[in-house]
């Protein structure tokens, strides 16, 4: 049995070091596995104006980061994530669910540059 579902059934939370700093985003995903050396993944972080070193990878939620990415099968609510996606490998093997991301990614560039054109207007 994988340790970190066991963990999750018995209801146990895992504690994390107070001298390793948080990164500010998170990444949810299923795989267990390093999924940094994506290329993939560093696109839609690159379209997202976020820096992988910025991001922690886990399968599941972790107090503090902002959810910017849940490409997990089993959606979770609330969602409060940037894009919701299909697992990874759905989205290679899949044109709907790449055009799906990809309207996300498109939606939430535009809810940011509005946002973005809102402060100047008003520092004006």
């Amino acid at each position: 049995m994988d340790k970190s579902a066991f963990l999750d059934a018995m209801n146990i939370t895992r504690w994390l070091s107070a001298d390793k700093p948080l990164k500010p985003y998170l990444v949810l995903h299923d795989l267990d596995a390093d999924l940094s050396d994506q290329m993939f993944i560093h696109d839609v972080l690159r379209l997202l104006n976020v820096d992988i070193d910025q991001c922690e990878f886990d399968c599941e939620m972790i107090k503090g980061p902002q959810v910017i990415w849940d490409m997990r099968k089993t959606k979770v609510r609330p969602r409060v994530a940037w894009v919701v996606s299909a697992p990874l490998t759905d989205l290679h093997a899949l044109v709907y669910e790449k055009r799906h991301l990809w309207q996300q990614i498109s939606q939430h560039l535009d809810k940011t540059q509005q946002l973005s054109k809102g402060e100047t207007h008003e520092q004006h």
